[in-house]
């Protein structure tokens, strides 16, 4: 477990598992993002995991191309965070969704030219932290997760077939769970994406972020997870 000054704890682990002969799953720390001086001096930082379609050739390079796009793009408007603190949060998490969009576009450009490419694709789930605050942008199946007085929330959205039929009426929740359908994709990076699902937090003295994939809520319940990270400050991230 390491150390991030104005943030707190955090460990990162990633496993290729049982079943796959390859790890499709990467994810990205900054430990350290410096905002324009001209509006503050604090400094925030920046968690993402991303997992590439499982089945789906290129799947793994995707989600690499997520994870170094994110970098490469965050880190060219990091002045422009400096205005979290003057009030305008809309402005962080418009420059995250465009970050998204333009790494959709890279993706896209890589299987347009090259036929083994053709159905590559990723999610995407980034948590910034700048002080009190955190701004979430997110693709796909992965998850965010608060865990805040020993009560976990899930702050993201399954873009999943699924839960889309939940939304639309034609399932309860309850029978989206375990659904043959359940990691059925309606949008990823490099496949489709029609709006990146976006969100701001306040943060409160020991919350714990956990982002994960479908490998690990598909594997041990809500519960398990309050066990594990229950003890944990500020950010946990098992792919």
């Amino acid at each position: 477990m390491k150390y991030i000054q104005g943030i707190g704890h955090y460990c990162a682990k990633t496993d290729r598992g049982l079943k796959r002969s390859q790890n499709e799953d990467s994810y990205l720390v900054v430990r350290e993002i410096r905002f324009s001086p001209r509006f503050c001096s604090t400094t925030g930082a920046l968690f993402a995991i991303a997992d590439g379609m499982s089945g789906h050739t290129g799947g793994g390079l995707a989600s690499k191309m997520a994870i170094e796009g994110l970098r490469k793009h965050c880190m060219d408007i990091t002045p422009h965070y400096g205005s979290v603190h003057r009030g305008k949060q809309d402005e962080v998490i418009t420059k995250l969704e465009k970050a998204f969009l333009a790494i959709h576009d890279e993706i896209c450009t890589v299987a347009e030219n090259k036929e083994k490419y053709t159905y590559m694709g990723t999610t995407l789930s980034t948590l910034l932290i700048a002080g009190k605050r955190g701004h979430i942008a997110h693709v796909g199946d992965s998850r965010i997760y608060l865990l805040r007085n020993n009560h976990l929330e899930q702050l993201t959205h399954d873009d999943t077939m699924p839960q889309l039929s939940v939304e639309m009426g034609y399932l309860k929740q309850s029978e989206a769970q375990g659904h043959p359908l359940s990691h059925s994709l309606v949008q990823a990076l490099g496949q489709g994406v029609d709006e990146v699902f976006t969100k701001a937090v306040e943060i409160k003295p020991g919350d714990v972020f956990v982002l994960c994939s479908d490998g690990l809520y598909d594997m041990i319940s809500h519960e398990e997870v309050l066990e594990i990270v229950g003890y944990r400050p500020t950010a946990w991230m098992p792919c």
